[in-house]
Order: structure tokens, then C-alpha cells, then sequence
């Protein structure tokens, strides 16, 4: 009896894993109802993330519907000046989610739950978590209107299609969504890195790069490349589609050595802890200074990426004879357009090695990749937990000179082209500020001693320490002035009964805004942030009757400078 059972048992298991993976094409609507043209695609290569979703454009315009893929119920809503900028979140009953950003404004019974809130916590940023079904939504109803909020760079909708119960992106075109795509993905360069201390590329000890040729799917060099010893290779592709000048993110490479598949990659849904893992994936030196990305088609060892279908060797490998050896490589689409790369490849032990002109700083100490690193000198105290590099690590530092930004000197903690995957410490000692000097310091970082970025910090007796992801130049720096803030259409005075809104611009010259309040005698109101135009506005409602009033705004920035605004109006 016990067999049966089992093999009932095993055999539901089964069904329902080939559900899960099955993705009905009908379920789901278009979220807009113009055709879909596309921006960006799934798990295209962003900055530090993967794309979680798709951008549908809007045709450059804000205000179009958008519509409730299917029925369900507005799980979570979020408006913040940054990211998805105003965005809604639908849980469905196949076990979906839905994901709405940019949005310029939400339908009006939305607003009004959103607005209530604001009001209440006195705050533009809100995160909302409706009980189930106390917002629930029909399949095509309008559930917001499109636009530009948030760090989007024009108007269009970012969509997503999360498994609810994970909450790991999927990518939407398995749901049916139609995009036309008939266009074959376009292939402009491989590298070839060494990986042993021996290897040669074409008389080269270090990374090559080349430039490929054809078009239309194929594609190849004009010439065989000699090669010695063990290798890893990287290539430089992206996908088109129809109607669009756009390009994309790649569905599937596939690499063979000597017709051997030995790498595969491919990015069906993957999870949010994982986004930063790119900058192992991608050449990221070759990323900060020329703004190529090189997708490696191999595998660092601090890389927990989980989108491998095939590693032979970690996608390493090895030539040490004298014979002809081939590399292909086949990228496809979700459309299943397809473009191949093929090479030859010539082992010659007895290249001549030409000179590389790249000069190195001196590395002081070595960090290996798989554990906890600390480093201490003069004023500095670097901390680097475990899983917060990639491969192992010669570390380089210096210590600078006083800037004129700065009061410290500046310390170069290794440099900005190598990739963190999680934060690090860094602690600089500074001894004798007095404490309105300690409230307005502040550790800061450069890539070139001219731009400087608010990092912040803590203080910790003497020492100044803050978290950071990313290695380069760090000092303290001192921020005594206050935030600007600059009227667009108020002032004393001011005749507003035919305007929209007040609109002002504020800014701060370093530390970052850390807050705003505004009022209209003396009672809070709701002031819209768009970060990116440096933009604050209220649009004026019910809230203020007409007449006279006196309307004030304080900004602050994160080590406490103020600048306070008033004006009267008339509305």
C-alpha cells in the first residue's frame, strides 16, 4: 500500500511543479491599452540590479490608463521620491503580483486611502499595506494613470509579474503580453581574460579585447586568435526589437569550447538578493571606465548568482597544445531569435609578448575573498565582512593630502574599480572639533578629488565611521550651509487663485536633503518631492479655502542646517 501512496503522492508533487511552471498566456491584460513598445526588457543589466520587470512606453507622454492586469487586491502601495517613485502592488489568486511604477497619480479611491495617509503621518513618502480586499480591483479597471515619478528617466510604466509567495520577479512575456520582436540579438566584441599567471592572448598577458564582425545573426573574426594557457571569455551583445531603437538585455548564452557546452545562462525569474551580484557577472572595471558592459562568461568565485544552467569548470577553459580549437557562442531571445559567434582558436606556446603599458599601484596587503578583512593605518580603519568581495583581493592604499573640501586628509582605500557586494566599514580618526564642528562633519568620497558625495557617518568617541559600498577616496569634510530654496510662483503677495500649485526648488550643497514641512496657517500640507528637478509643489485642493494665507516651508539637510521660507498668498 505504501508504494501506491507514494506514487500518488509524487505524482501530485509533479503536477503541481509543472503548474508553477506553466505561465497562462490568458490570464493576464495589458496594463495599458496602446501597443506595446518596449524600453527596456526582464533582467536587462542595470546599475549594481538586474531590471525586475518591463518598461512599456507611453508614447513621451504622462496621463495614460493604466489598468489592473487581472482581478485581485491592492496588497501594498508606495510613493517615494526615489526608485518606482509612486507605485501599487496586485496580489492575484494564481499566485502573482503585479507591479505598477512611475505612476503620475492613482485613481481617485486609491487617492483618497493615500492622501488620508499622508495626512495623517504628515509625510509625501508613505508605504501602505491595505488588509486583504479592502482595495480590490476588477481585471481592466483603471487603477492609476501613467508617468514620470520616481528615478525614471521619461514617461513610461514599469510593469512586473512577482510570484507572490517568494516575491522573485518572473519575467512578464511568459504571460502572453505581445511585443513584437523579429529582430536578432547584435553582437560587438569579446574579451578574452587570463587566468593563470602563464596565459597569453595574441602576445597578450593580460585582458584582450575584439572586435567581431557580421550581422544578421552571424558573426565571427576575420582571423584565428593564439592562444596559451586557461582562460575565461566575456562578450558584449544586447537584443533589438521591432519598432524601437532601444536595446536590451540577452534571454540566453549559451558558450561551447570545441563543440562542449560549457557555460549557459539564462534569467527566467531570480531574486532580489541577488541583484548586486551583477557586478560579479559583468567586467565592472571595464564597466566604470568606458561604460562597456562585458557579461563574463564564466564564474568568480564570490558570485552566488543562481541563473547557471551549465558551468564546466566554472566556464574556464584551458589550452596548452599546439592544435586548432573552436569557441561558438548562441544568444537567444524570449522570441527565440538567435545569433551565434564562432572562433578559432590556435595553441602557440611560443608567443611573443608584446608590451601592455597599464600601470598598477602597489597592492600593500592581500584579502582573500572568503573571509573577514581589517585594515589599519594612520587615522583609517577599514572593515570588510565576509561575502563583501568577489575574488581574492590585493588591497591598495595611500594616505593624501588635506583637500580644500576637507579637514582630514584624503585616504585612498584601495580603488573605485573594483566592485562590494554588501557594505563595509570605514572609520577615520579626527581629534580636536570642537561640537557644533562634530554635529557638522561628515565623511565624504571621491573617484577624482573634484566631485565629492555625502557619505554621513557616526561618530564613535574620535573616530567618524560610516558604511559604504564602494572602495575610492574618503575624508571628512565639514557642511555649514544651509539648504536654498527657490520660489517658482510664490511670493509676497502672491495672487494664486488661477494656479494649480505652489511650486519651490530646494537643494542642498552636500549633505542631502534629510527633511521638509510645509504648512499654510500653520496646518500641514502636502507637498509633492520629485528629487531628480530638485522640485517640491502642492496642488491645491479643498484643503485651502479662498482668501489670504500665510504659507511656510522648513528644509533641513542630514547634519542639521536650516532654511526656513514664508509668503503670503492669496487664493
Amino acid at each position: 500500500m505504501i508504494k501506491p501512496l507514494l506514487f500518488l503522492f509524487v505524482a501530485i508533487a509533479l503536477h503541481f511543479s509543472l503548474f508553477a511552471q506553466a505561465y497562462d498566456p490568458n490570464y493576464f491584460r495589458s496594463p495599458l491599452d496602446i501597443p506595446l513598445l518596449l524600453s527596456g526588457n526582464f533582467a536587462e543589466l542595470r546599475s549594481n540590479h538586474f531590471h525586475a520587470g518591463i518598461d512599456i512606453k507611453t508614447e513621451g507622454v504622462e496621463g495614460k490608463k493604466v489598468y489592473a492586469a487581472a482581478e485581485g487586491y491592492v496588497s501594498r502601495i508606495k510613493i517615494s521620491p526615489y526608485g518606482y517613485g509612486k507605485a501599487i502592488y496586485i496580489t492575484h489568486p494564481n499566485g502573482y503580483t503585479t507591479v505598477y511604477g512611475h505612476l503620475k497619480k492613482f485613481s481617485d479611491r486609491i487617492e483618497k486611502v493615500v492622501k488620508a495617509e499622508q495626512y495623517r503621518r504628515k509625510s509625501f513618502s508613505v508605504q501602505l499595506f491595505p488588509s486583504p480586499f479592502s482595495l480590490s480591483v476588477e481585471k481592466g479597471e483603471i487603477i492609476a494613470y501613467s508617468g514620470n515619478t520616481g528615478g525614471s528617466g521619461g514617461p513610461h510604466l514599469h510593469f512586473e509579474t512577482r510570484e507572490t509567495k517568494s516575491e522573485h520577479p518572473v519575467n512578464p512575456l511568459f504571460f502572453g503580453f505581445y511585443v513584437k520582436d523579429h529582430r536578432k540579438p547584435e553582437i560587438r566584441a569579446i574579451t578574452f581574460y587570463t587566468k593563470d599567471d602563464n596565459a597569453v592572448v595574441n602576445g597578450y598577458t593580460q585582458s584582450k579585447r575584439f572586435k567581431v564582425q557580421g550581422g544578421n545573426g552571424n558573426y565571427s573574426l576575420a582571423y584565428p586568435i593564439k592562444m596559451n594557457g586557461t582562460f575565461g571569455v566575456g562578450i558584449e551583445a544586447t537584443d533589438r526589437m521591432d519598432l524601437t531603437s532601444n536595446t536590451y538585455g540577452i534571454h540566453n548564452i549559451r558558450l561551447y569550447f570545441d563543440e562542449q557546452l560549457i557555460f549557459e545562462q539564462q534569467i527566467d525569474e531570480y531574486a532580489f538578493h541577488e541583484d548586486r551580484y551583477l557586478n560579479a557577472l559583468i567586467d565592472y572595471e571595464t564597466y566604470i571606465k568606458y561604460r562597456r558592459r562585458v557579461q563574463k562568461s564564466f564564474k568568480e568565485p564570490g558570485n552566488q548568482l543562481g541563473i547557471y544552467k551549465t558551468l564546466v569548470n566554472n566556464g574556464i577553459f584551458k589550452i596548452d597544445d599546439q592544435k586548432v580549437h573552436t569557441l561558438k557562442y548562441v544568444l537567444t531571445d524570449v522570441e527565440k531569435n538567435q545569433s551565434t559567434l564562432n572562433l578559432q582558436l590556435i595553441g602557440d606556446p611560443n608567443q611573443l609578448i608584446k608590451t601592455q603599458s597599464e600601470l598598477k599601484p602597489k597592492a600593500i596587503k592581500f584579502f582573500p575573498y572568503n573571509q573577514r578583512n581589517t585594515f589599519l593605518k594612520d587615522e583609517v580603519l577599514v572593515d570588510i565582512p565576509k561575502g563583501a568581495l568577489y575574488n581574492d583581493l590585493y588591497f591598495e592604499y595611500n594616505k593624501g593630502e588635506v583637500m580644500p573640501k576637507t579637514i582630514s586628509p584624503l585616504y585612498q582605500i584601495h580603488n573605485h574599480f573594483t566592485p562590494l557586494h554588501n557594505y563595509i566599514n570605514v572609520s577615520i580618526k579626527m581629534r580636536g572639533l570642537s561640537s557644533k564642528q562634530r554635529q557638522k562633519a561628515l565623511i565624504v568620497s571621491t573617484t577624482d578629488g573634484k566631485s565629492w558625495y555625502a557619505e554621513g557617518g557616526k561618530w564613535n568617541g574620535e573616530n567618524l565611521t560610516v558604511r559604504t559600498r564602494s572602495f575610492g577616496g574618503y575624508a571628512v569634510a565639514l557642511d555649514t550651509i544651509a539648504p536654498s530654496i527657490k520660489a517658482m510662483n510664490i511670493y509676497p503677495g502672491a495672487n494664486l487663485r488661477s494656479k494649480w500649485s505652489i511650486m519651490l526648488k530646494i537643494k542642498d550643497n552636500l549633505a542631502g536633503i534629510a527633511s521638509y514641512a510645509a504648512s499654510v496657517d500653520g496646518e500641514w500640507i502636502l507637498m509633492e518631492y520629485d528629487a531628480k528637478k530638485e522640485l517640491l509643489f502642492h496642488l491645491f485642493d479643498d484643503q485651502i479655502s479662498a482668501g489670504k494665507h500665510q504659507f511656510k516651508l522648513v528644509v533641513k539637510d542630514k547634519v542639521g542646517n536650516e532654511t526656513v521660507f514664508e509668503s503670503s498668498f492669496v487664493r
